[in-house]
């Protein structure tokens, strides 16, 4: 019995011992699968990531995605991080950032590249970027709008155009009244390099160190004081010889030119004035010769048109051009006057035509693009800034943006290259970036580093919304002579009576985005403030914040300056109106020279507009850049 109890015991234990056993094996089996698992993860790798502008339903959430996605990519530019653009449709094999599954996914042309490039600094700062855009961003006002991002997971080789960083010059002359639109584009994108220039500093100041376009806006003579025609006028401006010669010197040693209407008209060989026709065709073959009258960067002679046409549609003939990537095969536009674009050179690439307006300019170009020298010149008889400029009703904005984008993008760009992946990076360290770099801690409470300068924007705020009042009253009482006189403001050829169509400008567009933009400038320097307890021992940074605040009050200094003396011109500007209300029989000369007036308090307050977009521009460059260094030093 007691053997039998034994034994007993003895299969007992051994089958303890042999279930202790399997579930040994089964944990090292399994231990060992997970272990494969995340050896199987470490070993996978990317290339690099790749960002495609999306087509929606709602073009609202479309627009906002595709201007952060340029935003983006201007953010990689400015860090020196190569962006490559694709030239044809791509397929690879990705996957979504922030999913595991790995898919087969065709990309249109178009498309950004951002690869590793195996600096491990840099690829740690792609990678945080792109968190920023496609998760969350501690900067951000809003993280509602995300970028969808995929990773490449196999090498691929393509056409494509490396990106530069875009370094905008803005021209202005008193014919020219698009400036506002390009501006706010630059804004939308992410176009931050961005300086105004008059045409009095053009000669002196246009060069291919600071910048590497030239946008020309549109303009009219309804803008030109004593000229009826805003051909003339140019023509007669030009005499002067010396901005044509810089603008060619400009665009021959590489820089980038975008012209739309009057400025399709400046980049032009000359003019079809009825049966007469003034052209340099010659200049614009040779850099080296001169023009007077246009800049002669592009060979086609501008042709009176039947009119302003409005919105109207362009057909793209030219899929393959950059500037028409995303665009379909119809699209719109905005046409004010702009000059028909005839006798086409060899050196002249057509881009889009005329369309369906019922008009002689059907079928004739309404953008095209050529090259001048080592430059690239794209040209747009119709408004496409105009047309992207704010939002719109009819929700076409979102066409305009692209359209400019698009052309300051290739206008910039290096020559097409072959692009061949050749570093990769596992997931894992994306992921620790990842891990790292989002949902960041910064401190709430303000330092007051700006306290000075945000309540000097604030009192210049006050003084621009003061002359605004002053301006009304200016409109008012010009509103009141001409209803003594029956005239009416609204018709076409009274808009610029006695400077009314100046201080409408000045008014309208103006001062709100002087405002605008100040108080966009304070919210930056207010999240710099949040961010500086994170960066206050890196004395680069310090440096930078007392380089801004130095260029900050000395701009706000010039821009309190020119409202003072705006002050003035208003004043004098009330006093030669009053004057004329009381003695109504003044000859048509008195009512030109107040014209004149008016149109020289617009281009004085415009001078304003030199100063405030850099100060907002400057304070949201060293808001990111000091950013992504943060993000990318905590994780080195």
């Amino acid at each position: 019995m007691i053997k039998m109890i034994e034994i007993l015991s003895v299969k007992g234990n051994r089958k303890k011992l042999i279930s202790l056993l399997s579930v040994i094996i089964l944990l090292t089996l399994s231990i060992n699968q997970c272990i494969a698992q995340t050896d199987l993860k470490e070993e996978l790798s990317c290339y690099g990531f790749i960002v495609s502008p999306v087509k929606y339903e709602n073009v609202t959430i479309q627009d906002q995605i595709n201007c952060k996605i340029r935003h983006m990519v201007n953010d990689f530019l400015r860090e020196e991080i190569p962006v490559f653009w694709t030239t044809a449709e791509i397929a690879a094999s990705v996957k979504e950032i922030d999913q595991e599954l790995q898919i087969e996914m065709s990309f249109e042309k178009g498309a950004f590249i951002i690869p590793f490039t195996g600096n491990e600094t840099q690829d740690i700062k792609i990678a945080a970027i792109i968190f920023d855009y496609n998760q969350s961003s501690e900067i951000e006002e809003s993280n509602e709008i995300k970028i969808p991002v995929y990773v490449l997971m196999e090498p691929i080789e393509t056409q494509v155009y490396p990106l530069s960083e875009i370094k905008l010059a803005q021209h202005k002359n008193p014919v020219s009244v698009g400036e506002i639109c390009f501006l706010e584009i630059s804004r939308e994108c992410g176009f931050l390099s961005f300086e105004l220039l008059i045409d009095s500093v053009i000669a002196e100041r246009l060069n291919n160190n600071e910048f590497n376009v030239l946008t020309h806006a549109g303009g009219g003579p309804e803008y030109a004081t004593f000229y009826k025609s805003g051909i003339f006028y140019s023509i007669i401006r030009n005499l002067r010889y010396r901005e044509s010669k810089a603008v060619r010197k400009f665009v021959s040693n590489g820089g980038g030119y975008i012209g739309s209407c009057y400025g399709a008209d400046m980049a032009s060989s000359g003019y079809k004035l009825g049966p007469m026709t003034i052209h340099f065709k010659r200049s614009a073959n040779n850099p080296k010769l001169p023009s007077i009258g246009v800049y002669a960067i592009a060979d086609y002679i501008s042709k009176s048109p039947p009119g302003s046409l409005g919105l109207i549609q362009v057909k793209i003939v030219n899929d393959t051009h950059p500037v028409s990537y995303r665009l379909d095969p119809i699209t719109w536009d905005l046409h004010a006057g702009g000059s028909e674009i005839s006798d086409i050179g060899e050196n002249v690439e057509v881009i889009s035509q005329f369309y369906n307006t019922g008009t002689r300019m059907d079928g004739t170009p309404s953008w095209v693009s050529s090259e001048f020298g080592k430059g690239k010149v794209v040209a747009f008889s119709p408004h496409p800034e105009i047309l992207g400029w704010k939002k719109r009703e009819d929700n076409k904005d979102h066409i305009g943006r692209t359209i400019i984008s698009n052309a300051l993008f290739f206008t910039t760009a290096e020559e097409i290259t072959t692009l061949q992946l050749a570093y990769t990076r596992s997931l894992t360290f994306i992921e620790e970036i990842r891990d790292e770099t989002i949902n960041i801690l910064i401190n709430t409470n303000s330092v007051d580093i700006f306290e000075k300068i945000k309540n000097s924007i604030n009192d210049t705020i006050s003084e621009i919304t003061e002359l605004s009042d002053y301006v009304q009253r200016l409109k008012d009482l010009i509103g009141e002579i001409a209803d003594e006189k029956k005239i009416d403001l609204s018709e076409k050829e009274n808009k610029t009576y006695l400077g009314d169509k100046s201080l409408w400008i000045t008014g309208r567009y103006y001062y709100p985005l002087f405002v605008k933009y100040l108080e966009n400038t304070t919210e930056v320097l207010n999240t710099l403030e949040e961010i500086y307890p994170l960066l206050e021992n890196d004395p680069d940074f310090v440096q930078q914040i007392e380089t801004l605040k130095a260029d900050i009050s000395s701009r706000i200094v010039e821009i309190k300056k020119i409202c003072s003396q705006g002050y003035e011109m208003c004043e004098n500007y009330e006093k030669a109106l009053l004057k004329y209300q009381q003695r109504p029989f003044l000859s048509k000369i008195r009512e030109i020279l107040l014209t004149d007036k008016g149109h020289k308090f617009y281009w004085h307050i415009y001078s304003v507009f030199c100063y405030i977009p850099q100060v907002y521009f400057n304070s949201l460059k060293l808001l990111r850049t000091s950013w992504y260094d943060y993000e990318t030093s905590i994780v080195i």
